[in-house]
């Protein structure tokens, strides 16, 4: 720590005073909606500097500055309120690193409280009548209704001794609460993907539907193309996958999609160039996630601006305490979320160990109640 920078420092007598506005804008937002904003954030808009920047004129230089450095300080009743700061950044930086949940839902929405009540509609008698001159048109009826959604609290502590805060360099330190981060992020998609199977709701009203493959324990690139062409008849784009390993290691094998032949392959497997100008919207490549909670011989595919919504009711917090009995610091990092299911025949299970002929598309994915219009006179 260097004590001469950290004296002539303009930022020192203000670092308190800016954690706390990163803390209010986490609780209230701007209006009055909860904000994950980083501290790094606070710092670029209140003092128009990186945080590399910001920690660099309090004199703290993280690759070899540990916690203790910092705490010895005479300000340190000021300085103290960085480290917790610092330990956000990292566990924030893991959560961010690389998770599923982005990739497979539309976007986020900031609530108040533990529920939110969430709007569905579906459409019934709609279909188009022909109408003759002067006559009054037909009336259709679309039913309108409310599901109420709940949402969790996932976290986690944390003990670091006062070894390593003693000795450790805070670079160090924050390796592995990055890494601490990375677990909480596969929480997160956890809760996703259990909503995407499972549905928002306790008696599973929405859950996916599981649909069998032509030739039961044998999967074909056709199981898949039944599947998009189904979903894209509904108006659904259909280009995420997401499997177990034995259940992506089969599909990475089938020949269509070790040659990336989506144009068409000839008998000896050599990619041929499709002159079919295929119109309705099947995806022409999936991204493939694999995740340990799907069950076994399962893949969900799934449209992703049309499955999930990210519900947040409050963002990453971090707070910590002292325990002098075994002389550790206790950090505890915990998010207050949930996911909501949108449209339920954005997403489908496919089991490759039934058959289609006895367990096939669900009812509200029969796409020809909305496409065998009949125009009566």
């Amino acid at each position: 720590m260097n004590k001469q920078q950290f004296e002539k420092s303009s930022y020192q007598g203000k670092i308190k005073e800016t954690v706390k506005l990163a803390e209010k804008m986490r609780v209230d937002g701007a209006n009055g909606n909860p904000m994950d904003v980083s501290f790094a954030e606070i710092v670029k808009d209140k003092f128009n500097v990186s945080f590399a920047e910001f920690l660099y004129d309090l004199g703290i230089d993280p690759t070899c500055d540990s916690v203790s450095n910092i705490s010895t300080l005479d300000a340190v009743d000021d300085i103290r309120w960085i480290v917790p700061e610092i330990y956000r950044e990292a566990i924030r930086l893991g959560i961010n690193k690389s998770p599923i949940w982005p990739s497979i839902t539309t976007g986020e929405q900031t609530i108040k409280g533990l529920k939110v009540i969430m709007p569905y509609i579906n459409p019934a008698d709609s279909a188009p009548r022909k109408v003759g001159e002067a006559e009054t048109i037909p009336l259709g009826t679309l039913s309108y209704g409310q599901k109420e959604v709940g949402i969790t609290k996932i976290g986690r502590g944390i003990k670091i001794s006062y070894e390593l805060q003693n000795y450790a360099a805070i670079d160090v330190v924050s390796i592995f609460l990055q890494d601490f981060g990375v677990k909480l992020g596969m929480a997160m998609d956890v809760l996703a993907i259990d909503t995407i199977i499972n549905g928002d709701q306790l008696g599973g009203s929405d859950s996916a539907s599981v649909i069998g493959i032509g030739t039961a324990g044998t999967k074909v690139y056709k199981d898949f193309l039944r599947v998009w062409v189904r979903m894209a008849r509904l108006g659904r784009v259909p280009n995420v996958i997401i499997g177990g390993e034995n259940s992506a290691l089969d599909t990475l094998n089938l020949a269509e999609f070790k040659t990336n032949a989506f144009g068409g392959i000839n008998a000896a497997g050599v990619p041929t160039a499709g002159n079919l100008d295929f119109q309705t919207p099947i995806p022409r490549k999936s991204s493939y996630f694999i995740h340990g909670n799907v069950p076994a011989n399962q893949e969900i595919i799934l449209d992703p601006t049309k499955s999930l919504l990210k519900l947040n009711a409050q963002p990453l917090l971090v707070e910590s305490e002292k325990i002098v009995s075994n002389q550790t610091n206790a950090f505890y990092a915990t998010l207050t979320t949930g996911f909501a299911k949108l449209f339920r025949d954005a997403s489908i299970i496919m089991d490759s160990s039934i058959a289609f002929s006895g367990n096939g598309f669900p009812t509200y994915m029969d796409v020809n109640t909305y496409e065998d219009v009949v125009i009566e006179d």
